[in-house]
């Protein structure tokens, strides 16, 4: 186990053939004050954990679903079994099979059900977790009329985190695509469609959309192959130190977009103007400050992972924040990190932000104290302190 404020190594335990890590995309490996446990609260079988506030990583147990990749809002985790293009490509042919209704369903459900399924017309993965938004929007994209999540009995499922944070994907693009007002619908159901029963006897089929081993014994030794061919090239990971996420030169960390975001916005743009209305998803925020507590330290652009939110320092002395809506991943560090509690994320967000790109400027107040000062330390102790004997030696 690992304090959050050391997880930095730690989390690139987990990396594997069926996970890659990027530590320095996870918020907490950003600011140790981030209260983002996302991925430990969504792993399905115990392979990342939170005990005693601390990171517990036991990478013998991921069985590789990749609902915690769906669940990071900074894509600091990735899936690679499938990848997010192979697991497109596999909903859309087959939806082309199936009569353009995209079929997506669980392992336990498969398995349940596979002798007397037509295995060409829909997708297996270990748990409905492993999908995304941006998956479902590129279906209604791409002209399938319907995408239906068969689930298992989730409640009492080994995996039952998975499901929750499936249902949560579902939610969030039925809604999106209700805005941009896509005849496409994506539905949750325990029941397969018609159309994926097979005509006759099943074909036993060569499984390509199946992206699981069938049967537990293949799995583990699968596994224990995959473990034992990394195990020279993982030897040393984690001994790289943070230290090596260098501040740029406006002050801030690096910024990124994650791939998934991209995707998702592209496909909603592909679906034309959304109504000019509130969004609420758990995706985005829109955010708010309250001048009245802020202090312009500026810490929330400091701190943003993708730029969402940015410093702008004018000529004439004004200074502030810009934030891009379309930007934000909703990660909440901005909130954790802001020392006066004068910044409010905002569940909704106009869906016409999102496409349009629009930026809202944050003017802020000077700082009582100026950062360029190279005794910046002594007059903020003077303040902190309300004593005017702290001098430098």
């Amino acid at each position: 186990m690992a304090p959050f404020e050391h997880v930095f190594g730690v989390l690139d335990r987990i990396r594997s053939a069926d996970i890659t890590v990027y530590p320095h995309r996870c918020v907490v490996v950003r600011n140790r004050n981030a209260s983002c446990r996302r991925c430990a609260e969504a792993c399905t079988a115990g392979a990342l954990s939170i005990v005693d506030n601390g990171l517990t990583v036991e990478p013998d147990r991921c069985i590789g679903c990749g609902t915690c990749a769906t669940a990071c809002p900074t894509c600091a985790l990735e899936a690679h079994h499938p990848t997010d293009d192979m697991l497109g490509r596999a909903l859309f042919e087959a939806a082309q099979a199936n009569g353009g209704v995209a079929v997506m369903t669980c392992r336990p459900m498969v398995e349940r059900g596979a002798q007397r399924l037509d295995c060409d017309r829909f997708v297996g993965v270990e748990c409905l977790g492993r999908a995304h938004e941006g998956l479902f929007v590129s279906m209604a994209a791409a002209g399938i009329s319907r995408v239906v999540l068969v689930h298992g009995s989730c409640e009492s499922c080994p995996l039952d985190c998975g499901g929750a944070v499936a249902r949560s994907v579902q939610e969030t693009a039925r809604a999106l695509l209700e805005v941009w007002e896509s005849d496409c619908k994506v539905v949750w159901t325990d029941r397969f469609p018609a159309s994926v029963r097979a005509a006759g006897e099943a074909v036993d089929a060569d499984r390509r959309r199946f992206f699981f081993q069938m049967g537990d014994g293949v799995a583990r030794v699968a596994a224990a192959a995959t473990e034992e061919a990394l195990a020279p090239a993982l030897a040393n990971v984690g001994a790289e130190e943070p230290s090596v996420l260098k501040v740029m030169d406006d002050g801030t960390l690096p910024h990124f977009i994650p791939d998934r975001r991209e995707m998702l916005l592209d496909c909603l743009a592909d679906l034309g103007q959304p109504r000019d209305e509130l969004v609420t998803t758990r995706l985005w925020g829109h955010v708010m400050v309250d001048r009245e507590q802020c202090v312009s330290c500026r810490m929330c652009a400091t701190f943003c992972p993708t730029g969402a939110i940015v410093k702008f320092d004018e000529t004439d002395g004004s200074l502030g924040v810009l934030h891009r809506p379309a930007d934000c991943v909703k990660c909440r560090c901005c909130e954790d990190v802001c020392p006066t509690d004068a910044l409010a994320l905002s569940d909704e967000v106009f869906a016409r932000d999102l496409i349009d790109g629009s930026v809202e400027r944050i003017d802020m107040d000077a700082p009582a104290i100026d950062q360029a000062d190279s005794k910046k330390v002594v007059w903020t102790m003077r303040d902190l302190l309300g004593c005017d004997d702290i001098f430098e030696r």
